[in-house]
């Protein structure tokens, strides 16, 4: 067992499972947290009934499977965003185990682990609630500076003596300072000339904190891959919608040109992708970008 743990696919069972718990405690804080409740007491309980939950009765993915959406103690329905919340964090824990397995390395095994539970939870809780806790966004930061410092490798540093800790936890300050930044300062345009905010507080600190694990070239590549995340998944939805509700006559709750829209959810996907790979690509086309620009400052 412990031999099979130690390969890849060992390592991706380890981080599905494990994902899965995390993701069942990102569900009680979707739930709690908008209500200003404590994520640990009381224990877990039903919505509606309130009786307590056994752990038997609560297993991440297979109690919604098992108890087909419905709660054993009375008739109330699951939502099915409990069960597909478990299993899209499963898959992403596994994804970055595996990952760990294969670099030889549990750096990115545990960052992307801490990375994805913050994400995913902001996710949940700005698409229902159009808002993000600052325990994520600006506690993220805060981990984002003591695992920048602790894990080098986070920003391509090979070394992990004095130098590199110093080294990584500077390029996660600069990271930090400079998307938060400029999502500032693109908000506060897009005011100019909308004459309406486009984009929320929480939008700004959640750049911070993307910038403190991924750098300030992670950070501007979650700017503008979470735009193009959103139109491509906007766009196609708003079309749908008009067409299917063109006989109706009415627009009911749906996303239309000037409705707001979370923003926050394609910065956290976009993130994600840099961190599971896009950041190789992306630190070889800024290294070729920024090579004539070194090279005069160097000659």
């Amino acid at each position: 067992m412990i031999e099979f743990l130690g390969t890849a696919n060992g390592m991706t069972l380890l981080g599905f499972v494990i994902g899965a718990l995390f993701g069942s405690f990102i569900n009680v804080c979707a739930f709690r947290i908008p209500l200003h409740q404590s994520v640990i007491l009381p224990p877990s309980s039903c919505p509606k009934c309130k009786q307590r939950i056994p752990w038997y009765r609560n297993l991440p993915l297979i109690t919604w499977l098992t108890q087909k959406g419905e709660a054993r103690c009375c008739s109330f329905k699951i939502p099915i965003r409990y069960f597909w919340v478990e299993l899209m964090t499963a898959l992403v824990f596994g994804y970055f185990f595996r990952l760990s397995a294969l670099s030889n390395s549990w750096d990115i095994g545990i960052v992307g682990g801490v990375f994805s539970f913050i994400l995913i939870s902001i996710i949940i809780i700005d698409l229902e609630t159009m808002t993000i806790p600052d325990r994520f966004s600006m506690g993220g930061a805060l981990l984002g500076l003591v695992l920048s410092f602790s894990f080098p490798s986070l920003h391509s540093l090979e070394t992990t003596d004095g130098l590199a800790r110093i080294h990584a936890l500077f390029t996660s300050v600069l990271g930090l300072l400079i998307g938060s930044s400029v999502l500032y300062w693109i908000g506060a345009f897009a005011y100019r000339i909308f004459d309406r905010d486009a984009l929320g507080e929480g939008d700004v600190k959640l750049l911070g904190c993307v910038g403190a694990f991924c750098g300030w070239k992670g950070a501007v590549f979650t700017i503008f891959g979470g735009a193009m995340i959103g139109c491509v998944l906007l766009i196609p939805l708003m079309i749908y919608q008009k067409l299917r509700t063109k006989s109706a006559g009415g627009n009911g709750d749906q996303v239309t040109w000037g409705k707001e829209v979370p923003f926050g959810p394609y910065l956290a996907i976009a993130a994600l992708l840099f961190l599971g790979g896009a950041n190789r690509w992306v630190e070889k086309w800024w290294a070729v970008k920024l090579e004539p620009i070194l090279q005069i400052i160097g000659g």
